[in-house]
């Protein structure tokens, strides 16, 4: 998970150093940050996280 959030941030960081020409590029621009950031936010969100063990038993969640 970790390469595909960087290569997220990565995209993003393109779209948003692009240069400004008009109108269109900027509602462009906009539309793929946004897409991006919510993709980046629900793979963040949904990271699996190891189940605790303690003792030898496994926690429930």
């Amino acid at each position: 998970m970790l390469l595909v959030d960087t290569l997220l941030i990565l995209s993003m960081l393109f779209f948003l150093f692009l240069p400004i020409t008009d109108r269109r590029t900027v509602r462009m621009k906009l539309c793929m940050v946004c897409t991006l950031l919510a993709v980046f936010s629900v793979s963040a969100s949904r990271t699996h996280v190891a189940q605790v063990r303690l003792a030898g038993i496994v926690a429930p969640r």
